[in-house]
Parts: C-alpha cells; structure tokens; sequence
C-alpha cells in the first residue's frame, strides 16, 4: 500500500490534494491492473467507473479509429461517472496499465471539498480535452 501512494503522489492528477485528500480517495478506490490489448471500457457499457491511469498508456477508439490516447498521470471514464450515462467509446490498454479505478457511489461518500477538488479537476480536464479536439478538427 505504501508503494501505491508513493506513485499516486508523483502523478500530476494529485496535485492538487493534501496527503490525507489523497489517501482517502485511494482507500475509496480499487487498485487494478490491464494488459496489452485489453479492453478496459466496452462503448456502450453500463459501468460508470473513473480510471485514474498510474502507469501505462491506453487509447480512446470509436469506430476502429483511435480518437485519443491518454497517458499515466491522467483520467478517463469521466463522461459515464459524471453523467451516470452509457459508455461512449471504447478504451484498450496500449501497454500493460497500473489503475485506480473509482466508483460514483464511493466518491458520492468522501467529505464535500473533496469531492469539489475531484470535480473541478475532472472539468480541466474535459475542458482541454474539448479544446484540443475543436484545434484538431474546427477550421477557422
């Protein structure tokens, strides 16, 4: 256990969070391990987890076409958790994948200012998702 909270601690989604912030969220999560070529979120599922990649790198992919890849220090899931709504695409691990995977109902449990840091950070970083995918494909 040690061993993980020294990586989270050296990965940039906590930052923002003081020591005691994060060891809460990793008690309320589950430590999860993918290999090469697996298939972490189904399109369409039903499952509303957060992933929060330690070590690793996967790829966001629709239709047999890899819209983004994300790397360790990052989070994906995050559209289903926040809006309790269905998969919207698939996300297969690129290279073995070290996770701490979160479910709605344990965040919906942690102190209210957690919560708001968690949120906040999820937002950034929907937010420069959106921003990179209009420079990719807005013409102006």
């Amino acid at each position: 256990m040690d061993d993980i909270k020294k990586a989270i601690r050296q990965i940039e989604f906590f930052r923002d969070f003081s020591d005691d912030e994060a060891e809460r969220l990793l008690n309320c999560s589950q430590w999860v391990k993918f290999g090469l070529g697996q298939t972490i979120i189904s399109e369409g599922g039903d499952d509303q987890y957060l992933y929060i990649l330690v070590r690793g790198q996967v790829n966001v992919v629709k239709n047999r076409k890899v819209l983004a890849q994300i790397n360790a220090g990052d989070s994906f899931g995050e559209i289903s958790s926040l809006a309790r709504s269905p998969r919207t695409a698939h996300v297969i691990a690129r290279k073995e994948c070290f996770c701490l995977r979160l479910e709605p109902f344990r965040i919906d449990s942690l102190p209210v200012e957690i919560q708001l840091k968690l949120v906040k950070k999820l937002l950034y970083t929907l937010a420069d998702r959106l921003i990179s995918i209009n420079r990719r494909y807005v013409v102006t």
